[in-house]
């Protein structure tokens, strides 16, 4: 099987979970649907692509930021300028949103190895692509910029393989070829959107966080590059 293989990095980071209101929490690892949206921002694409997508890393440590947040309570508001630190700085039009101080979870130093299976002209695109980039590439936040290590492609096959190389999300179906000695965190992934009713309606997967270095049942062949363990991610 011919997957693509993208190494990436980034100083900071956060991947915002889904109803983090009062505190800016992050998901450990880009989640699928992030992923998904810079390859498609990479590609320009204009509808939604199918990839089977594995996601793996690790970052240096954890910090917390303390931001303004603003809130919104219509619909359409006309754009905010930013007066922050003006010796005038006019007051906010309440009756159009609100602004409240918030702890902001950030990653620092993220590494991300992330394995792409789809159609053949696809990878082909993103390869081409990814090595011409005419912009720069951001993982999250518009802010997070995205320093490419190595894009490759890879022959994969079902082995047997010792453990995890970095912490990786692992679809629960696999749950069986993973030596559990402790619990691990399930996450539900937000994956795909559907606008309905003029609202984006969210598909989610559910994985399991697995630390670097867990070991793999010796009798279960996965997915490996010779590298690193794959666990595709359907969507």
């Amino acid at each position: 099987m011919k997957l693509l293989r993208l190494k990436i990095f980034q100083e900071t980071a956060c991947y915002l979970k889904p109803f983090a209101f009062k505190v800016g929490e992050t998901f450990p690892l880009a989640p699928f649907s992030t992923v998904k949206g810079m390859l498609h921002a990479v590609l320009d694409a204009k509808e939604y692509i199918p990839m089977n997508i594995s996601i793996q890393g690790r970052s240096e440590s954890f910090v917390i930021d303390y931001q303004k947040k603003y809130i919104y309570k219509k619909v359409e508001v006309p754009q905010i300028v930013t007066t922050a630190g003006l010796r005038e700085e006019p007051e906010p039009n309440t009756s159009l949103y609100s602004t409240m101080p918030m702890y902001q979870h950030l990653l620092f130093n993220v590494e991300h190895v992330i394995h792409v299976e789809a159609a053949d002209a696809v990878l082909h695109a993103l390869y081409d692509k990814l090595h011409h980039l005419n912009t720069t590439l951001s993982l999250g936040r518009w802010e997070d910029l995205v320093r490419i290590d190595e894009v490759c492609f890879v022959e994969a096959s079902e082995e047997i393989f010792e453990a995890t190389v970095y912490n990786q999300y692992v679809p629960v179906e696999y749950e069986e070829t993973i030596v559990i000695t402790n619990h691990f965190a399930q996450y539900r992934l937000p994956r795909k959107y559907t606008i309905l009713n003029g609202r984006r309606e969210w598909d989610y997967t559910v994985a399991m966080y697995v630390p670097e270095h867990t070991s793999i049942d010796d009798e279960s062949c996965i997915l490996t590059d010779g590298s690193y363990s794959i666990f595709l991610m359907k969507g």
